[in-house]
């Protein structure tokens, strides 16, 4: 048999087919490649739409508690448990049916209960004004005995890191007995000053993220099988704390409210009478112009009680002289509760005429509680158009209520149990006047609290869950807004995603 000289070897068909066969299988793996991708990018693309549901969440939930109108007709004055902020629709077309987003929140029950059972799933925001704000209360007392007596109080607060947390706050470095100053910290300084953030007291000695955040890692209030490390479960100390707060100088209505202590006297005393009735004016007046004692004392020896007539008598007497005021009203007009005023004698009285005092409108108790609503609503003793963020009595966790100075705990009880059934539109529940009218608390005892408590909120936590109406990614967002007198603002945002849904969308 002979070869054909030009014959070609069939290796060679082996090798294209070899070829072949490679570069069809680089091929399909590429286009699996771009397939896989083209999918990520989607689904990536159905994340951002999601997050973009829960923004809008944000924005749409800043405008209702903005809006005076939207927040009575839309929100019914109650935003923290509302239908009103489930499954809002934000786009009906689109993929998986268009978007949708819920405001969630997770507050402790008023019920009560422990662990898990200690917190309750509401639709709607947190208020923000409802916790102790740490930098308000430095500048309430400079010195930190006021914070460090709140902070003692709360759950599984030891010494210290009370007394550590204060030393951070206060503007010396002067260290308390329990506390830590510059020494206790070798790579860095306390703050000595007013904080950013809640997440700065993770840098106090002794701050644990366990004690302020708690093991509620997803912050959904509920206790996920990860999450169940061997201790009481918890949200921490966050869920009172805060240092985001705005309060105005205005009465419900927006109004400003009446500055008690103005020097026009006269203005004061006609504006007020509107308000709280001729007689609390005029002695409103007369304890500032005039001699004041504790009305518990026994009144001295030729001393007599005048009648409403002589108060009006020497006050009117008084403003006509265009008078300098010797005093000014402390706190509030509830600083002259069991006060008296003694009225000057006129000059031809004489010599043996008797000591004439009157007692404030104010001691006698019926009339206090007929008023004092009106007055913490309508009347200032402070010039100021910002006032130092309080704690919102009608909003804050039970925890909280106990923690006030002074109050006990068969008031801190009353009070949790009067408050679910109280008017949000009325004077008392936007002044926390109810403590002392309904509550039933001591009236020496909500003298000493006013100075850190209010029903007014301008400060709102709003977390966002944006999903799809048919299934798909879920993004959840976090905000802290200001209302700010109408033109609302965003003063803390952060995505959650990163925590995993937490809660079911309502879909």
């Amino acid at each position: 048999m002979t070869t054909r000289p030009n014959a070609k070897p069939g290796y060679v068909l082996l090798v294209v087919v070899m070829v072949i066969v490679i570069l069809s299988l680089t091929a399909y793996r590429f286009a699996d490649a771009m397939g896989s991708e083209l999918q990520v990018a989607y689904r990536a693309g159905e994340g951002l739409e999601a997050k973009s549901f829960a923004i809008s969440g944000i924005h749409y939930t800043m405008g209702l508690l903005a809006d005076p109108d939207s927040f009575a007709n839309v929100l019914g004055s109650d935003p923290y448990d509302t239908d009103a902020l489930v499954n809002v629709t934000v786009t009906s077309d689109g993929p998986r049916g268009g978007g949708r987003f819920t405001i969630v929140s997770v507050a402790e029950s008023d019920t009560g209960g422990s662990g898990a059972d200690k917190y309750a799933l509401r639709y709607g925001v947190t208020d923000e004004s409802g916790k102790i704000n740490l930098n308000t209360m430095m500048r309430i007392d400079s010195s930190g005995e006021a914070l460090r007596a709140m902070l003692i109080l709360l759950p599984n607060m030891t010494d210290d890191v009370a007394d550590a947390i204060t030393d951070w706050l206060d503007a010396d470095d002067d260290q308390r007995d329990s506390g830590a100053e510059s020494g206790a910290y070798p790579n860095y300084r306390p703050r000595n000053g007013p904080i950013n953030s809640i997440e700065e007291l993770l840098l106090v000695r002794g701050v644990t993220v366990q004690n302020l955040f708690g093991n509620d890692r997803n912050r959904n209030g509920v206790q996920d099988p990860d999450e169940n490390d061997g201790n009481d479960f918890n949200r921490g100390w966050s869920d009172y704390l805060t240092v985001y707060g705005h309060e105005l100088n205005v009465d419900s209505t927006g109004q400003p409210r009446v500055y008690v202590n103005d020097t026009n006297m006269a203005t004061v005393n006609q504006n007020l009478a509107a308000i709280v009735g001729q007689d609390l004016a005029d002695y409103t007046i007369a304890y500032r112009l005039y001699t004041t004692s504790a009305s518990t004392t026994a009144p001295a020896t030729g001393t007599v009680t005048g009648t409403v007539n002589d108060l009006r008598t020497a006050v009117q007497n008084s403003l006509a002289a265009n008078p300098t005021a010797k005093r000014q009203v402390r706190n509030s007009m509830l600083s002259m509760v069991n006060t008296r005023v003694t009225l000057p004698k006129a000059a031809n009285a004489p010599m043996n005429a008797p000591t004439v005092v009157v007692n404030c409108p104010l001691n006698d108790e019926t009339q206090l509680k007929s008023v004092i609503a009106n007055v913490m609503d309508k009347v200032t003793a402070k010039s100021n158009y910002e006032l130092n963020p309080r704690i919102n009595v009608n909003t804050c966790p039970p925890t909280l209520l106990s923690v006030l100075p002074g109050v006990t705990p068969e008031d801190a009880t009353n009070s949790v149990a009067v408050r679910a059934n109280l008017d949000p539109t009325s004077a008392e529940y936007k002044t926390g006047a109810w403590l002392y009218t309904q509550a039933g608390m001591n009236i020496n005892i909500f003298k000493n609290i006013e100075t850190y408590i209010t029903g007014y909120t301008q400060t709102y936590r709003v977390q966002a869950i944006g999903y799809f109406a048919n299934g798909g990614p879920v993004a959840r967002v976090e905000a802290v807004v200001d209302t700010n007198g109408g033109y609302p603002r965003i003063v803390y945002f952060r995505d959650l995603t990163d925590l995993g849904s937490g809660f079911t969308p309502p879909r």
